[in-house]
């Protein structure tokens, strides 16, 4: 009897090829299965309960021995899923989770699993090297500097990672702040400049503006930067700046007022490098602890240091010992050393560890001025400038920070480092009133560790 169905007279007539495709159905079946037995992704559930099981596995541990702990951990609540298959969110809520306490560990363990992602084509390769970049695994500081910027470059120039960025606010912001971190220098090493360069022209949030002017400053301090690159990027980072004026929720109060800040600082002398060498910008005297002066211009015939401090700042008070050595050297010469600050609303007593409010009454913070001074032993001039502690002009971005001014009015070092030792300092004021022929101390400072004497 021969069968009518076409279905049956190919299996009947056709027994070879019929063989072939059941093994292939086989084969086929067993991939499925076996596709569907393995270990899936975890679930954002099982991740937060690694995190806890492994930061309890580590507890009381010798540190020695928390290395390995973390590991036997994670071992043993990772047997139902397969972490390779982590997504990246779930990476975030890895370390969210596991806290300062399993940093260190998530770090190691992710290392090499966000490596093999990060081969990944696409916008999912490029995320998980954006991670690898940020999640860098932390060595001694010399091998994580360098490892950081490898991977920032093996990030940046990833081909789909400006989809990455233009789809998340946050990751770019990270991506603009690191840019600062690995550094100026490190661009030109790496051959990435023209890719920082690019993320200034990217469209950019509130955040990631205010982001984009540590990539201006780590440009402007870079050695291997010429100024035309560093003028570029200032432009770019300006054109950003400027262009949330023109935004309502920037068009008065505060938020404008910090916007208009930096773009002051943009434009300014020291951000287009016309500070040094040039007649120092004014500063408008509202109260000195002695003499008459009103500005600057009224100090012209002395050498000036200018010391930009507050009394809420530690570090400028733990440069006062040094200070104090410095001018007692030049007691009697055509030399003046002032601390500058300005009116802050409030003033802090460092003596009795309090803060006293001084708003609306700026005489009321001078008279404190001058007991401060008296508790901290302070021999040199204080003034109160009209200009902010942090100015723009002069570039301080953090205080302390010491300028030198000629006899002549003009700025000749800026951003002199406040921590070196007195005599750093008193090299360079003796070389300006040596070319100014001004009187001068006979012998050169000795190049003593002051840092010994503290209370002389």
């Amino acid at each position: 009897m021969v069968c009518q169905n076409t279905s049956c007279e190919i299996l009947t007539l056709r027994p070879i090829k019929n063989e072939i495709m059941m093994k292939y159905l086989y084969y086929l079946s067993l991939a499925l299965f076996c596709i569907a037995c393995s270990p899936k992704a975890p679930t954002d559930e099982q991740l937060e309960d690694l995190c806890r099981n492994a930061a309890f596995a580590i507890n009381n541990q010798k540190e020695g021995d928390k290395g390995k702990a973390f590991q036997e951990g994670q071992a043993k609540n990772a047997q139902n899923y397969d972490i390779q298959k982590i997504s990246p969110s779930q990476v975030e809520l890895l370390f969210d989770a596991g806290g300062v306490s399993l940093d260190s560990y998530l770090r190691e363990w992710l290392a090499p699993i966000l490596e093999t992602q990060s081969k990944q084509s696409g916008e999912a390769g490029a995320l998980a090297s954006y991670y690898r970049w940020k999640y860098v695994p932390t060595t001694r500081f010399e091998e994580m500097a360098a490892k950081e910027a490898e991977l920032y470059k093996l990030m940046l120039t990833n081909a789909s990672i400006g989809g990455v960025l233009s789809g998340n606010e946050k990751i770019l912001v990270d991506v603009l702040k690191g840019a600062a971190r690995v550094g100026g220098n490190s661009w030109m090493e790496s051959g990435i400049l023209d890719n920082v360069k690019s993320l200034l022209d990217m469209s950019l949030s509130d955040d990631a503006v205010f982001a984009s002017m540590e990539v201006f400053n780590a440009a402007f301090v870079a050695e291997k930067i010429s100024t035309a690159e560093k003028e570029e990027i200032r432009q770019k980072v300006l054109k950003q700046y400027t262009g949330l004026l023109s935004t309502e929720r920037y068009s008065e109060g505060r938020r404008r007022a910090r916007v208009e800040l930096a773009i002051q600082y943009l434009e300014g002398p020291y951000a287009t490098g016309t500070l040094v060498g040039n007649k120092a910008p004014e500063l408008d005297f509202l109260w000195m602890s002695s003499g008459e002066e009103k500005s600057l211009d009224d100090l012209k015939g002395r050498v000036v240091i200018l010391d930009f401090w507050a009394t809420k700042c530690g570090p400028c008070i733990g440069i006062m010992p040094n200070m104090r050595v410095l001018t007692k050297r030049y007691v009697g010469y055509p030399v003046e050393i002032i601390g500058v600050t300005s009116v802050m609303g409030y003033h802090v007593d460092v003596k009795n560890g309090k803060t006293i409010q001084t708003k609306g009454n700026s005489e009321y913070e001078f008279e404190l001025m001058r007991t401060f001074m008296k508790d901290q032993n302070i021999n040199w001039r204080v003034a109160f400038t009209k200009q902010n502690v942090m100015n723009m002009e002069y570039g301080v971005l953090d205080i302390p920070h010491i300028v030198i001014i000629d006899a002549e009015g003009n700025v000749r070092y800026n951003g002199v480092d406040p921590f070196s030792a007195p005599y750093h300092k008193a090299d360079l004021i003796d070389g300006l009133l040596k070319e100014a022929g001004l009187r001068c101390p006979a012998t050169p400072m000795e190049k003593t560790d002051y840092s010994k004497k503290l209370n002389e």
